[in-house]
């Protein structure tokens, strides 16, 4: 078993790699469904996203799924984010640990936008009317532990992207594993999330009338036509992580962190993470996010954590480059 384990950190690594390399040329703004993007939980972004190997709250189902057969019990997770221009980003995850057959958790991940008038050229004050747009991905995931050490997940999703009368659909997969090292506090994880079809809009507002030969007179001039949309690719994250226990006495935890990230849409970055627990009640985080990245719009973050019986508030804050900072707030109960 411990051999199959081994094997099973050299395929995923090596499989990971193939899917994502690319050059080194940025392609940013060329996948759609860019809230999956975001990073999800409180904790998470405060340690600067820096979560791949720490996997230990709800949040994990988004970072990586293995981390769910390490939780203590079950645990339900919801989270809030006010996105830049009014956008509301939410998560909710529940994760349920079974004795015998592993952990199963679900997870829903939104992003909603302001009713917004419509607008053309010929009347930009407005036409009267209102669209809104919004994006939703649902989750299923499963993670067992193979041995004491290594542990396995994935998730499988359906996302969702809305503007008006047009709709997009896609299926996707998350997998993930998490090593115990051999010493004591010390763990690798590596994820791969969002592999999956391609989104494509479709709807009412892409049906046009056209005259299919205008160089003919008297045929039908408006004729009902539907535009085809172009496809376009998920946001293919590979995430690898280490994380190591510094301090884990009983009145003192010090955590530290850090993430190698290569999406298919960027070049790759490093995320770095510490957490300082106090009491097993007040937890205190910062990080930095993609470091080495050129122009990056993300860069330090830190938070705030207190539990007490099973209950966990969390904040985290995080400065933007050109759009101010965005707050993040969460709320998590065991049971």
């Amino acid at each position: 078993m411990k051999r199959t384990a081994r094997t099973g950190v050299v395929l995923l690594a090596l499989l990971c790699g193939a899917l994502v390399a690319d050059s080194q040329n940025s392609k940013r703004g060329t996948t759609a469904a860019p809230f999956l993007e975001f990073g999800v939980g409180s904790k998470a972004v405060g340690m600067g996203k820096a979560f791949t190997a720490v996997a230990n709250d709800a949040s994990t189902i988004y970072w990586n799924p293995a981390g769910m057969s390490r939780l203590d019990g079950n645990e339900v997770a919801f989270n809030y984010m006010k996105w830049i221009a009014d956008m509301d980003f939410i998560y909710a995850g529940l994760v349920i640990k079974t004795t015998s057959y592993g952990a199963f958790g679900i997870s829903l991940t939104s992003l909603a936008t302001p009713e917004m008038l419509v607008r053309t050229v010929d009347q930009p004050e407005g036409l009267g009317t209102r669209f809104d747009a919004a994006d939703i991905a649902i989750g299923v995931s499963y993670a067992n532990n193979l041995t004491d050490r290594f542990s396995f997940g994935g998730t499988f999703k359906y996302i969702q992207q809305r503007i008006w009368h047009m709709s997009a659909g896609a299926v996707a997969a998350d997998f993930g594993i998490v090593y115990s090292m051999p010493f004591e506090g010390a763990r690798l994880g590596i994820s791969i999330s969002n592999f999956g079809s391609k989104l494509q809009l479709q709807g009412a507002d892409a049906m046009v009338f056209t005259d299919i030969d205008p160089t003919k007179a008297g045929n039908t001039t408006a004729v009902m036509a539907q535009l085809r949309t172009k496809e376009w690719a998920l946001p293919l994250i590979f995430r690898f992580g280490v994380a190591y226990d510094v301090v884990n006495v009983e009145n003192h935890s010090l955590t530290v962190a850090s993430d190698y990230v290569h999406p298919n849409d960027n070049n790759e970055s490093v995320n770095l993470g510490l957490e300082y627990g106090f009491n097993k009640l007040l937890m205190v985080r910062v990080g930095y996010q993609s470091l080495f990245l050129q122009d990056s719009e993300e860069g330090l973050s830190f938070g705030l954590g207190l539990r007490y019986r099973g209950i966990g508030v969390d904040y985290a804050y995080t400065k933007m480059q050109h759009f101010g900072y965005v707050q993040q707030f969460s709320a998590k109960i065991d049971f």
